[in-house]
This record gives structure tokens, sequence and C-alpha cells, in this order.
């Protein structure tokens, strides 16, 4: 009970931050533009970025039975890829939530034991974590020139970001996140006090999740494939950067933008998405404005352009992971009844 208390705490406190940031950035700008935005926008593109999305969660799934497959079983593809998909509905309403909620998913129709499963997930965000740093290196190392060319030549702009980044920004940033993390370890310590009196039969199954769980992250040096695995890594990557560069092409005033400034683009925005907040909203928005003013794009454009990026995105993820979770059930109904 008290865990949950604690819980629900962090979930009201991060989604008023997201809130907080998210109502500061579009309290001043009219509804009306951004209508107008969504009406003349070319749908054709906003189709091709929702099929981007399915590739990547298709791959994901194939990736993941390919971590799934060294440990003596064999899921089928579909309850794989349904349980990615109800992953990201989950995700928007509990930020991370949706890891546990797949393997929980996927444990129960295709009785895998659930620690199992999260050890190849803690593999996967391994993966996922070295394709991050590695894209950060390779975009900066490609940007650098162009962003030291456009501050010497837009000295406001300069001005601006340094502005952003200044010692005072930045020592507020730092208290924000000190503050959060006080009270995360007070309320950590006043609601989890008794954690070590847990012996005997409790104990040994306790071994049991631990070994299965280790089981599942050295799955991948049991892979018969590493390379495709990795190639599937840098697909997912590539179809996330394209998922948000062809909205560049629906919208007007970003059209003429390249690739290059997709890439710094997604970065950016994928960083804002380490806040644990419901879907990213607000921080990513910010970033993502942000960003595009370094690169020209007017402030007021550069809003609409993050709103109706993360509106598709998540009305995607939304839809079809709802459609995931009603579905998976029935696609399972001829199979033998699940245990509870």
């Amino acid at each position: 009970m008290r865990k949950r208390i604690l819980n629900i705490l962090k979930y009201i406190i991060f989604l008023g931050i997201g809130i907080v940031v998210f109502w500061l950035v579009y309290k001043n700008e009219s509804v009306d533009y951004y209508k107008d935005a969504f009406k003349n926008l070319n749908y054709f593109w906003i189709a091709v970025s929702v099929i981007f999305s399915i590739f990547s969660i298709i791959s994901r799934a194939v990736r993941w039975n390919m971590l799934i497959r060294p440990l003596g079983y064999r899921p089928r593809l579909y309850n794989t890829f349904l349980s990615i998909l109800s992953m990201y509905f989950i995700n928007l309403l509990i930020p991370r939530a949706g890891e546990v909620f797949r393997c929980t998913i996927l444990s129960r129709y295709e009785k895998i034991p659930f620690a199992k499963l999260a050890g190849t997930v803690v593999t996967e965000r391994m993966a996922d974590l070295v394709m991050l740093v590695t894209l950060v290196v390779v975009i900066i190392a490609s940007q650098l020139g162009v962003l030291v060319t456009f501050f010497d030549t837009h000295p406001e702009v300069r001005d601006r970001f340094l502005e952003i980044f200044s010692t005072r920004n930045i020592l507020i940033a730092v208290l924000a996140v000190s503050v959060l993390l006080t009270l995360f370890i007070l309320f950590r310590k006043l609601f989890l006090k008794n954690r070590e009196q847990q012996k005997g039969k409790l104990g040994r199954r306790l071994q049991l999740l631990k070994r299965n769980f280790v089981s599942g992250v050295k799955s991948v040096a049991q892979m018969e494939n590493k390379w495709l695995f990795i190639g599937h890594t840098a697909f997912i990557f590539t179809a996330w950067l394209f998922m948000l560069y062809v909205v560049f092409l629906a919208y007007e005033p970003t059209s003429h933008l390249s690739l290059q400034i997709g890439m710094i683009t997604f970065l950016m925005g994928g960083l804002a998405m380490l806040a644990p907040v419901q879907g990213g909203i607000g921080p990513w928005h910010f970033m993502v404005y942000e960003t595009l003013f370094i690169y020209g794009i007017d402030t007021a454009d550069g809003k609409v352009f993050a709103l109706i990026a993360h509106t598709t995105t998540n009305l995607i993820y939304l839809v079809l992971g709802l459609l995931a979770l009603l579905i998976i059930p029935l696609v399972n109904a001829h199979n033998k009844k699940p245990d509870l």
C-alpha cells in the first residue's frame, strides 16, 4: 500500500511538471493559428510517418524474439508485436511501466517466465543505449561545423543559446533535480522500511527470479546471428529518425530542412524523452522548437512543428496500442486458456 502511494505521488509530480512546461511553451499562442496549421498539413507524409512507426515496431518484435529463442522458447511474432504495441500505450499513461507490462503480456500468452523476459529487456536497453551514444557522437561531430558557422553569422541566436544554458539556468536545473531526488529519497525511506524480513520460501523464489533474470540478460551471448540483431537495432533508430523527418515535409515552414537537421532534432528530442514525464509532454516540445530555432525556424513555427510531430506520433501509439490490448486476447482465444 505504501509503495503504491509513493508511485502515485511520483506519477502526479512528474505529470504536473510536464503540464507546467507545456503550458509555459504554448500559453501565449493562438489556437486558430494551430488549427490552420493542422488543416494545411500534407497528410501524405503523416501517413508515411505511420508506416515508419509500424516498421520500427515489427523490427523490435523480431529483435526481441531473437533474444528469447536462446532461452528455449519460440514466441509467436504476432504476440510479441502486439505486446510491444501495448507497451507504447501504457508508457503514455505511466512512464516506464510499459516495459513491465509487455513482459507480463508475453509471459501470459506464451508461458515464458516473466523474469527471463525482463532480462532480455535489459539486454535490449543496453543495445539501445550503445546505439544512442553512437548516434550522439556521429550527429554532433557532423553538425559541429554547421553550428559554429551559424552562431558566427547569427550572434543574436548565439546569445539566446548561451542565455538558455547560462550558469544561472544550469544551477536552477541542478537545484530542481536535487530537490526531486531528495523528495524521492525521503518518500522512499518513509514508505519502504521493512524489506529485509524475507527468507525461506520467498527467499528461494527470489533466487529463482534472479537466475531467470540473469539468464535473460545473457541471452545475447547465445544468439545465432548477432549481426542481424545489430542490424535490427540500427534499423529501429533509422525508422524513428525518418518517422520524425517526414513530418518536416508535411509542414510547409519546415519542408526545406535537411536530413542532417532532422538528425539533430531527433537527438535533442530523444534527450528530452529521458525526463520521466508521460509521453515527454512539455520537455520534448521545448527541446524541439529551441533546436529548430538554431536552424532559422521562427519560434512560432517551431512550436507548431513540435505540436504536430508529438501529437501525430503519440496518436499512433495511442490508437494502435489500444487496438493491441483489445486484439491480443482475441487472437489467442483458440489457444489453451492462460494460467492466472
